[in-house]
């Protein structure tokens, strides 16, 4: 008999057979938890079960034991529906949370105030990351967040940074990045990255990444990763104010060798060559009959996607055919 099983703080769900231990069904499930041994000696793994009942080497308890917690999934089997506390564990393809001193190996300025910062982990240090997460520079005691413009599985990458007007305070951190040789980061953060049960299966249905200025980095590492999987339905949308905006030639590039589906657009600049008078989710409608197949990645600050968001559920696209780092830390305004 099965028994679901929630871990709490993160909301993991999963089913433990009666016959196994809480421990493997979570490993079975994709769910990492903490392990050094088998026997519930070393304890690493230890929670807290908050409700149901459990069958341990000193016999059956209950969430209400006085004795029940520390609770040891490694030697543990679930009787009944549970609830557990468990604070170190990993959701299925969650990575751990990595401090890294980077060297600062090249910076380099683009067109529109934009400039590429290249950084160098460590020797034998490859950063792990799914493509799509940020990371947070630690300068000066504050954290910045910046998304990582390359695939993962080299020492090496890439920030994108931006330092016009709009962003004035990036020139603070690109003055430091200039004065050391060096910087701490935290990584990775974020939540926008393809699954790896959607990639497979989904090879030849459109992916649709819609980017305003550098929210081109993210759909970058995004694209590369796919590259691998030789995904064949690939569509940018690349949406600037005017022709500065566009300060890789590498879509246009991926495009001319026929990798993706591309289209550069300035609604706001007629004179540009990139000028349409369409917006993007008219544009989404006329490409494609069928919206519901649609999965859709954001790249942008939270107006740019808010009133992109709004446009495609104009069309009939739901929010959960999309995807945004924006959702976790702006919440959508009210219409």
């Amino acid at each position: 008999m099965k028994h679901q099983i929630t871990i709490q703080p993160k909301g993991l769900v999963f089913e433990a057979d009666e016959n196994e231990t809480i421990m493997d069904a979570a490993m079975n499930a994709g769910i990492k938890m903490l392990k050094s041994c088998d026997n519930g000696i070393c304890e690493v793994c230890r929670a807290t079960l908050l409700a149901g009942d459990i069958d341990t080497p000193e016999g059956q308890l209950n969430a209400q034991d006085i004795d029940v917690n520390p609770m040891l999934p490694c030697v543990s089997k679930a009787k009944s529906e549970l609830i557990l506390e468990q604070k170190k564990v990993l959701a299925p393809g969650e990575i751990s949370l990595q401090h890294i001193a980077f060297q600062v190996k090249n910076i380099t300025r683009q067109t529109g105030d934009v400039f590429i910062v290249e950084l160098l982990a460590p020797a034998g240090k490859i950063p792990a990351f799914h493509a799509g997460q940020y990371l947070e520079l630690l300068i000066d005691g504050k954290e910045f967040p910046f998304t990582i413009a390359s695939a993962p599985g080299e020492r090496e990458i890439q920030l994108h940074i931006g330092a016009d007007k709009d962003h004035s305070a990036n020139q603070d951190i690109l003055n430091s990045l200039k004065s050391n040789s060096t910087v701490r980061a935290k990584l990775p953060r974020g939540d926008v990255w393809i699954k790896p049960n959607k990639v497979e299966d989904n090879l030849h249905d459109p992916l649709i990444f819609i980017v305003a200025g550098t929210g081109f980095s993210q759909a970058k590492a995004m694209i590369e990763e796919q590259f691998k999987h030789q995904h064949s339905a690939i569509y940018l949308y690349w949406i600037n104010r005017d022709g500065d905006g566009f300060y890789s030639n590498l879509a246009a590039q991926w495009a001319k060798d026929n990798k993706i589906h591309y289209q550069a657009m300035t609604p706001e600049a007629p004179e540009c060559e990139h000028y349409t008078d369409k917006n993007v989710e008219d544009l989404i409608a006329i490409q494609f009959e069928n919206l519901s197949s649609l999965q859709l990645v954001l790249c942008g600050g939270p107006n740019f996607v808010y009133s992109v968001l709004n446009g495609l559920e104009s069309k009939g696209i739901e929010q959960s055919q999309t995807m945004s780092d924006v959702y976790a830390y702006m919440p959508r305004p009210e219409k």
